[in-house]
């Protein structure tokens, strides 16, 4: 490899972060490219070619090229509960499908995380996750999962370390900026697939599809989550994903910043109608940042494209790939 230096001469895989795996000495510094292979966006499953982060930082073009959703509620339950995984899709059975996630879980933690690191109560590794899972959106909160797990704070500050190293979580950060001085700064943290979400917390289709169902809006938030980061790995603009809360109540759910400073900002409702009220914290936000504010959306379940003002608007959800339809 050193006395050739052409590129693209090999390309090694992994199920884990290289970065961030303790136990390895070699960088690679200037001789290797990393790209994170998330599990399947809907955008990949649909076959679409829509790049939606490019397309909500251009408001104008979003509202005359997306026609009205043909997406229905249990459309969408059905996409969020199968997930990503190919192998895992492809299982029509919901039992057969919780299965094969309880089964990757544990090869995942006894596989790969053993490889680098001492887990000496591997046993509850999977309930750490399903901790993480049944607080989708929630600030991470180290001494409240500590106490649930009955382990020492350094523990499963270690053990959530090892979660996101071979991508089962990620956390989430606050989006900094001078409005406040009031942020809550404490991340996020999701697990990184819908489908082992709504398998981890025991979700039925039929069930968590109905409106009203107290998972649903956990489940939309991690799939939307899921989906800007996939779809950020492979956008042709370069922007990174935040989320706002403030100690004064104001919480937006998704904060999209491109490197030049412009900011899109994002709330998540799993209805079929969105109301003027909320868009009220985006608009708080776009009184003080100004020229910065490009657009606010409210991603929902329900089928039309509608305008709220000069710089908002209430966006389907399958507006994120184009409104195509599964194959």
């Amino acid at each position: 490899m050193d006395l050739d230096d052409a590129p693209g001469q090999f390309v090694l895989s992994g199920s884990t972060r290289f970065l961030t795996v303790p136990t390895l000495s070699e960088s690679l510094a200037g001789r290797a490219v990393f790209v994170d292979l998330w599990p399947l966006s809907a955008a990949e499953r649909t076959r679409s070619e829509v790049d939606a982060p490019a397309l909500l930082f251009d408001r104008e073009r979003l509202l005359h090229s997306s026609p009205a959703s043909q997406w229905g509620r249990g459309d969408y339950f059905k996409l969020i509960c199968e997930g990503g995984y190919p192998e895992a899709i492809r299982i029509r059975s919901e039992s057969l499908r919780a299965d094969w996630f309880d089964s990757y879980v544990s090869t995942v933690v006894l596989r790969d995380v053993a490889e680098f690191a001492d887990v000496r109560h591997a046993n509850l590794v999977p309930q750490l996750l399903r901790l993480v899972a049944a607080r989708s959106g929630s600030n991470l909160v180290f001494s409240d999962l500590a106490r649930s797990l009955e382990l020492n704070h350094a523990t499963v500050r270690d053990y959530l370390g090892y979660l996101d190293i071979v991508y089962l979580t990620a956390k989430l950060p606050t989006w900094s900026t001078n409005l406040t001085s009031k942020l809550i700064k404490t991340p996020k943290a999701y697990v990184t697939d819908s489908g082992l979400t709504a398998s981890l917390l025991g979700a039925d289709l039929e069930a968590v599809s109905a409106p009203g169902h107290p998972l649903a809006g956990p489940l939309v938030e991690t799939f939307v989550f899921a989906e800007l980061t996939r779809q950020l790995t492979v956008s042709a603009i370069r922007a990174g994903l935040h989320f706002y809360r403030d100690r004064d109540g104001r919480e937006i759910d998704f904060v999209l910043e491109r490197r030049d400073g412009a900011v899109v900002a994002i709330e998540v409702k799993a209805s079929a109608t969105v109301r003027s009220d909320s868009f009220k914290h985006l608009h708080w936000l776009r009184d003080r940042l100004g020229d910065r504010f490009r657009a606010g959306y409210v991603l929902y379940l329900g089928e039309e494209l509608r305008p709220f003002g000069p710089d908002m608007a209430a966006v389907p959800l399958s507006a994120l790939w184009g409104g195509a339809p599964l194959p």
